[in-house]
């Protein structure tokens, strides 16, 4: 988040100046305190956005250093910085409310990933966010960029309904999410429902509302997720999966923000902004009669479409460092590496799952690994197949185990552009990324492309 505040509690002269050398680099406000009787005074004179807290400091012990800062600003998100592979003390962290933690050394799209999640989180807990300077869900490809643009645009407008589109696993309860922090509306509830998940009496009763005695088993008034939802937003995953009748009453209630709960006479007013999203081709659906004309035209108004992960390549391997730091901080697990054949494998795999299931390769993987190094072996069959056959990569060197994603990747675009003869395209072609996007990655590796 460009602008935002972070406070660099550490010790290690060397660490801070470059950690806040990248910070500032990337637009962020850096603030170091070398103790942590500094951290502390340096928070009590200034609101933070997150505080980045080494636990082994000079003057105090880093996890009582979290409840001082705890008591300076309660709202204060605290990453745990620590360079030991014991990782007892950041459990003991997480524990007293911290918010995630990294390994020295870290690299900048860890740092910014994990910088920008817990700004995010500050903004939440503090009652909401700009509409300018939202942390963004990972991702550099144009497509995805393109879909953000699309939905920075759409939280503009003040009542306009958003359709989500796109495969399952491609993100649309995140971009609802995006979209909600983005708004107006960002300070009122998200309410979210699936319609596939409730049959059609339950689902009228859960939109709607009932009131007592409306049928068997309501023994008093319910609200239904239009009130919940009432000043914010009410998002409809799976909007293709809802009966002809029951989308006939939400057409009506986008039409008039009127609606009665089952066995009500009386017409309840409500203020909604929904979202809608679906992974079903609605204009075929509406061709066989599945889906109402009218209600489609309502929600393509502002449509959103999602790219599936196997269309943006390039962002693999940040996504992956985004998993690995907070499922790792999640489940224990210290490893902050994948080793270069595990990151082509990932690259080369199709992702059916897209997004969602990358994020359950990883939690698979760091589970098996056991703290080391992600490597072929923790992956599923299926990702390894895919790796051994998707061409002839020359092997390298290992990388040490504790070489960070980036440097996996760095190594990994070498390898792949070394075995293509230097041919831009070719390499392009073997990453699964653009040529945009592979000459930026060579320019920062200082490496020039022999033919294009």
């Amino acid at each position: 988040m460009p602008n935002a505040r972070v406070l660099l509690v550490d010790d290690d002269v060397d660490y801070t100046y470059a950690v806040s050398s990248m910070l500032k680099a990337g637009g962020y406000l850096a603030v170091v305190a070398n103790t942590a009787s500094e951290g502390v005074s340096e928070a009590r004179k200034a609101v933070f956005d997150v505080a980045l807290l080494d636990l082994t400091l000079p003057d105090a012990d880093g996890l009582a250093v979290i409840d001082r800062l705890n008591t300076v600003d309660p709202l204060l998100p605290v990453i745990c910085v620590t360079g030991r592979e014991d990782t007892s003390a950041v459990v003991q962290g997480m524990r007293r409310g911290a918010l995630d933690y990294l390994r020295k050394p870290v690299d900048r799209a860890t740092l910014f990933n994990a910088v920008n999640t817990a700004t995010e989180h500050a903004a939440a807990r503090r009652g909401g966010t700009p509409l300018d300077g939202v942390p963004m869900p990972v991702g550099e490809a144009p497509a995805w960029r393109r879909a953000m643009e699309l939905l920075s645009a759409a939280a503009a407008a003040p009542r306009t309904t958003v359709l989500l589109t796109g495969e399952p696993g491609v993100g649309k309860e995140v971009a609802a999410g995006v979209l909600h922090r983005l708004s107006r509306r960002s300070h009122a509830p998200l309410v979210s429902a699936n319609a596939a998940c409730f049959s059609p009496t339950l689902m009228e009763s859960e939109l709607f509302g009932h009131e007592a005695g409306a049928f068997t088993g309501a023994n008093k008034r319910r609200k239904g997720l239009f009130e919940q939802a009432d000043g914010g937003f009410l998002f409809l995953d799976e909007i293709g999966e809802l009966q002809l009748d029951l989308q006939g009453r939400l057409l009506r209630v986008l039409e008039g923000q009127t609606f009665r709960r089952v066995g009500g006479e009386d017409p309840i007013s409500c203020d909604v902004r929904l979202i809608c999203a679906t992974n079903r081709d609605l204009p075929t659906q509406v061709k066989k009669g599945l889906f109402r004309a009218d209600l489609y035209e309502r929600l393509r108004v502002f449509e959103v479409p999602l790219p599936p992960l196997r269309t943006r390549r390039e962002d693999i391997p940040h996504l992956a460092a985004h998993f690995v730091a907070r499922l790792g901080a999640e489940l224990g697990a210290a490893s902050s590496a994948v080793l270069p054949e595990a990151l082509e494998a990932l690259v080369s795999h199709s992702w059916p799952g897209n997004v969602r299931e990358l994020r359950n390769v990883i939690e698979r993987a760091l589970v098996l690994s056991g703290g080391k190094p992600i490597a072929l072996e923790h992956l599923p069959h299926e990702l390894r197949g895919a790796q051994a056959g998707s061409g002839a990569v020359v092997a390298s060197p290992s990388l040490p185990d504790d070489a960070t994603l980036a440097e996996a990747m760095r190594t990994h675009v070498t390898r792949v552009f070394t075995a293509c003869d230097g041919n831009l395209t070719r390499a392009a072609a073997r990453l699964g990324i653009s040529r945009v996007a592979l000459r930026k990655k060579l320019q920062a590796y200082h490496l020039k492309p022999v033919h294009s």
